[in-house]
């Protein structure tokens, strides 16, 4: 019997998804990058290797909305950008491209491959989805390191970015019109940003329905998605552009970004990286020696460019040089992009994705070597079950407000942490109650800044003494369902606030 290509696709999306998971799992137990995991999977399961799995039009759709979600999530989610650009951070720009783009493009020529300028673009940028994972994993993303390495990044592959569009608009016979509409589209996200947000607070006011909510900012990243591939930009970006200009709304609204990890890890994100193996031609000893040739030419080359542009922003050299050559998400797209235009081979296409695979395993561990993370934990207590709770009490810090203080004041503090809950205290920090994100969800944020935390009516905490075992407090959280539970001292007074989903990342940080 012969299965119909949606049919097939239900079945190689389930294996590859699973398959996926799984190998993920794997790398990370072996401390290694997750996604590589999945990129393997893709490889083994399609030409590269076995042969089973081909890329069809269903699989590509839905692989493609992993980066998009991927970047939105990323501006939405972690960083900052504050500051003017200074002369020295544009230059450092330049370095960190010219550089790279001098030496790969050389090198190819010279060994005899038929390259041109667009091929070098995706190679040469740095990905900004691995690096915000990396600085996340390492807790320096609101550091002064985590900031200025995010800002490189971000301005390297947007300039990668609008270099790679502008070239492949050249390159296909595209007039000045469609240049003109990639400007006016970065225009138009900056713009309607603002009122973007309180379209969304509006939708929040009127119909209370969270799930239209959700439906809303989804539907909306599918559209500058489209705009984007309309003017031949990169959706991508575009979705990171519009996270970054949403990052307000999200923080006051940690319950609707907690939707979108879902949605995006759980499922689109590693199909995407499934995908780029999929695309690979038969892996053979040639096409292995050239890949690991070129990887090893970008990784000098963008750790040097790094380097030297760490001299005019006075930063760390390594670091610097290191921070800014992640790989492993737009730029494998824009390979795929040419690929399924016909301007590049598979072949072609194989070696030159094989090369960012290898820095995107090389680079982390290297970069996880000079930086060390802001928190450590302690190997023991990720195994043993049954050591006191306060073992672990440096990484659960109290997470409270006062009656006095306003429901700003709570919504923040939440979104720093990333929280659904938090403890409210007396003036001898003795808890009163929690306040959960659906009720501040349900007040208008207008109001925020005038409304005391104790106006609204708060809801019985949990509580487990300082002697209690970890073990002890995991089976609270199912016999409760609580989001939150406070370990108080002899006198009741708070010490720790514990949130099911820090307490499981602590016992299985491998």
């Amino acid at each position: 019997m012969v299965m119909s290509e949606a049919a097939a696709s239900l079945l190689y999306l389930g294996v590859m998804l699973v398959l996926a998971k799984a190998f993920e799992e794997l790398f990370l137990r072996v401390k290694l990058i997750p996604f590589v995991g999945a990129i393997v999977v893709g490889i083994i399961l399609g030409d590269g290797v076995m042969g089973l799995v081909s890329i069809n039009t269903v699989i590509q759709f839905v692989s493609s909305l992993g980066i998009i979600l991927l970047l939105f999530l990323s501006g939405a989610e972690e960083f900052e950008i504050e500051g003017k650009l200074s002369v020295n951070a544009l230059a450092a720009v330049v370095i960190e491209l010219a550089l790279p783009f001098t030496v790969i493009y050389s090198s190819l020529v010279a060994m005899g491959l038929s390259v041109e300028p667009l091929l070098i673009i995706p190679l040469i940028m740095t990905s900004v989805g691995p690096l915000a994972r990396l600085l996340m994993d390492l807790g320096i993303t609101k550091t002064s390191l985590g900031g200025a390495l995010f800002q490189q990044g971000v301005l390297i592959e947007v300039a990668s970015v609008i270099l790679f569009a502008t070239l492949l608009s050249l390159r296909i016979g595209d007039s000045a019109l469609t240049l003109m509409g990639m400007v006016l589209l970065i225009v138009f996200i900056f713009v309607m940003g603002p009122w973007v947000s309180r379209f969304f607070e509006w939708i929040e006011g009127y119909i209370k329905a969270r799930e239209v909510e959700f439906a809303a900012v989804v539907s909306l990243i599918l559209i500058v998605a489209f705009l984007a591939e309309l003017v031949n930009f990169n959706s991508a970006v575009a979705a990171l552009f519009l996270g970054i200009l949403l990052r307000r709304y999200f923080k006051d609204r940690p319950e609707l970004l907690e939707k979108l990890h879902g949605f995006t890890y759980g499922f689109f994100e590693p199909l995407f990286f499934v995908s780029i193996g999929l695309y690979f031609t038969r892996l053979n000893l040639s096409l292995l020696l050239i890949g690991l040739i070129i990887a090893l030419l970008l990784l000098s080359s963008k750790v040097t460019a790094g380097a030297l542009a760490a001299v005019l922003l006075k930063g760390e050299l390594l670091t610097n040089g290191l921070g800014t050559s992640t790989k492993g998400g737009v730029d494998a797209s824009l390979l795929v992009t040419l690929l399924t235009m016909g301007l590049i081979t598979r072949s072609t296409y194989s070696y030159l994705a094989l090369s960012i695979i290898v820095n995107s395993l090389l680079v982390p561990l290297i970069f996880r070597a000079v930086v060390k993370p802001v928190t450590q934990v302690n190997a023991a207590v990720r195994v043993r079950l049954n050591n006191s709770i306060m073992s672990v009490g440096e990484q659960l810090k109290p997470l409270t407000v006062t009656c006095s203080d306003s429901l700003r004041v709570a919504v923040n503090r939440m979104a720093e942490r990333g929280v659904r809950a938090i403890v409210v205290v007396n003036d001898e920090n003795k808890p009163l109650g929690y306040l959960s994100v659906q009720q501040l969800l349900e007040v208008d944020p207008a109001l925020y800044e005038s409304t005391p935390a104790c106006s609204l009516p708060l809801n019985e905490l949990v509580t487990v003494g300082n002697g209690a075992r970890i073990i002890d407090v995991l089976r609270r959280f199912r016999e409760t369902e609580a989001p939150i539970i406070g370990v108080v001292d002899d006198d009741n007074r708070l010490i720790a606030t514990i949130y099911e989903r820090e307490l499981m990342r602590l016992l299985t940080t491998v």
